[in-house]
């Protein structure tokens, strides 16, 4: 199952991963995987590596020339940079980088993710590997 638990920068992500909507007016639990990923996946050249619930994150569109807009009247997928025939392809953003404003801050990891880093016997290894994020976790 390649995108059940990944690392996104500093953070964890992945459909297997608990979290909370990103939108700092929303406690909705999710999961940090790509339905819910600003820029339609983790490492997208068009979101901010933060994961929304369905009520904060918006369809956009991206042409060719990687210009987001609101509308576009030919939808064929998302572009690639070489596809002359590409009008525009759908990606979904939420509402900062839509507007291409800095992004929302992160919010700290769901406690159950932290309980099963901790606890889980899968994760007994990287917890010797990583004192310090352990550490960090129990603070």
């Amino acid at each position: 199952m390649v995108y059940q638990v990944y690392r996104v920068g500093e953070r964890w992500g992945g459909y297997g991963v608990p979290a909370v909507c990103d939108h700092p007016d929303c406690n909705e639990e999710i999961d940090r995987g790509m339905s819910h990923a600003c820029g339609s996946e983790p490492f997208s050249e068009y979101g901010c590596d933060r994961y929304f619930c369905e009520k904060h994150i918006d369809a956009y569109y991206v042409d060719h020339s990687g210009e987001i807009t609101e509308e576009c009247e030919e939808y064929t997928r998302k572009c690639d940079d070489n596809d002359d025939d590409c009008v525009c392809g759908m990606v979904q953003l939420c509402v900062k980088c839509g507007d291409s404003l800095p992004p929302f801050p992160y919010k700290p990891e769901h406690p159950d993710w932290i309980k099963h880093l901790l606890t889980d016997e899968s994760w007994e290894e990287w917890r010797k590997e990583n004192p310090d994020k352990v550490k960090k976790l129990l603070t």
